[in-house]
């Protein structure tokens, strides 16, 4: 072989090499900030204010996520549009694992099936780590509404169309949906009224401003067990612990009414697919933990433990569940 050419290939390998270099030192980079993930803390975005069923399960959540991690889970409460501006922030945030969000129902399946301004798609723009806890909603009666049972409801509503105000803890909200569910199912109408969040809605009921509302379990069960509302059913496939004699919606007679108001963890679309499961296993770990599935029970939730593939499916389904809901309801955010 010619030696000028055989320096030539040589020192046209060294500037391969070269140039390789940092592109190979990059991925092997990569790859070990992926297998020390997490080294950095998490920020937890819950889209709710603090105190309700996914404020609560949310903090639960974090904290023993940071145990199992072995970093902090900083937990950030970021109301606003019932939920969708948090979780359209954790859409667009960079997918390494360090921006996570709780999902419910509204933030997750019908915000966006009700409002043209909420800009995200659930099933697409994000990933779907895990299912967490589950509660059903509950039918309440104001205790100046003279009625006893679901039948009674109906009745009255039958009786009288429309005069029957009907509290919603905001439009498009789990509150909301479930009453339609309800309307339809019966072929009743009610007086929806509007308010922003749980607490004004029960507030109001109590006081007789409004007759009845649907709001899950876990903000209500005290107030029922006090007397301040009249439990009328659980939208649940079984009765409540807390409430025994309180008969589920199929119990009385409106099997159709079935909705759980649900908590998830998901983050941005595209996360790595080993951050993605040790999350999850994370998460399977902690929905096994006897203290949360205790501290869950007297929320009147139960652990929802399963893979991300499941959480997904979930996802999907109450999208597509919800849509033909709202659709024969024509509901729509002003």
């Amino acid at each position: 072989m010619c030696p000028s050419f055989s320096n030539r290939r040589s020192a046209m390998a060294r500037l391969l090499a070269a140039a390789l270099a940092p592109a190979s030192m990059l991925a092997a980079a990569h790859a070990q900030a992926q297998a020390a993930w997490p080294i950095r803390p998490i920020t937890l975005v819950i889209p709710f204010p603090p105190g309700g069923q996914t404020d609560v399960v949310g903090r639960l959540v974090g904290e023993r996520l940071s145990q199992r991690l072995g970093q902090p889970v900083v937990v950030e409460n970021r109301p606003g549009v019932n939920g969708s501006l948090a979780s359209e922030a954790v859409a667009r945030a960079r997918a390494d694992g360090y921006t996570l969000v709780i999902g419910g129902p509204g933030t997750h399946a019908i915000n966006q099936l009700v409002n043209p301004n909420v800009k995200y798609d659930a099933r697409r723009d994000f990933t779907h780590i895990a299912m967490l806890g589950r509660g059903p909603m509950l039918l309440l009666a104001s205790p100046r509404l003279k009625v006893a049972s679901v039948a009674d409801v109906v009745a009255l509503a039958q009786a009288s169309p429309g005069t029957v105000n009907v509290a919603l803890t905001g439009i498009g909200s789990s509150s909301h949906v479930t009453t339609e569910l309800l309307r339809q199912a019966a072929g009743v109408s009610f007086n929806n009224v509007p308010y922003k969040g749980d607490v004004p809605a029960m507030t109001d009921v109590m006081g007789g401003q409004a007759d009845l509302l649907f709001v899950p379990a876990t903000s209500a069960v005290g107030f029922a067990q006090a007397g301040k509302l009249r439990a009328l059913a659980v939208a649940g496939d079984r009765r409540l612990a807390a409430l025994p004699d309180v008969p589920t919606m199929a119990e009385a007679g409106q099997p159709q009414v079935v909705n759980y108001s649900w908590t998830s963890l998901a983050g941005p679309p595209g996360m790595p697919a080993d951050v993605v499961e040790r999350l999850n296993q994370a998460c399977q770990s902690l929905l096994a933990d006897s203290e949360v599935v205790a501290r869950l029970a007297a929320m009147s939730n139960e652990p929802t433990p399963g893979t991300p593939a499941q959480a997904a499916s979930f996802i999907a389904a109450e999208v597509a569940r919800w849509s033909e809901v709202v659709r024969k309801g024509n509901i729509q955010v002003q």
